[in-house]
């Protein structure tokens, strides 16, 4: 006998923004994959993270930034209220890399509690951020206060 808790198989990430949301940037490639949250990003599944104990010995590793994005509801509607980068680092043709489970924990709990911490990100990474959270959701956007929007 099986015991299906939740109605369905694995976990369903609908690439559009939840409470808590994952942002990928990949070189150019900006995009949302809730599937980070588990650790389970389209750009993790197969990646090998236990051989490298440092970011600089996996070998022709690229930086990868993850921004944890957190939702909140406020008077006007709901808006960005947390967002805190990480970094991993994968070399997607020998499927090898390296993640600090632990950083990637404390800047999800970080957006969870409303932190502000982009530092991960280059001043263009940064901007490219800004104009993706500025267009995939622009009624988020609109109801963010300027006060997170100016430290972006």
């Amino acid at each position: 006998m099986e015991l299906n808790l939740t109605g369905r198989t694995g976990h369903g990430t609908p690439d559009d923004f939840a409470t808590l949301s994952v942002v990928m940037i990949d070189g150019d490639d900006l995009y949302v994959d809730n599937g980070a949250i588990h650790g389970k990003s389209r750009l993790e599944r197969g990646v090998d993270f236990r051989t490298y104990t440092k970011p600089e010995d996996v070998p022709n590793g690229r930086k990868v930034k993850e921004v944890w994005v957190q939702l909140k509801s406020y008077e006007t509607g709901r808006g960005y209220y947390g967002l805190v980068s990480a970094e991993l680092v994968v070399n997607s043709e020998d499927m090898v890399g390296y993640k600090s489970m632990g950083a990637l924990v404390m800047a999800m709990d970080g957006a969870i509690k409303g932190k502000f911490s982009l530092a991960h990100l280059t001043t263009e990474e940064r901007a490219k951020f800004r104009n993706f959270l500025e267009t995939f959701r622009a009624d988020l956007w609109a109801n963010t206060p300027e006060e997170i929007k100016g430290q972006l």
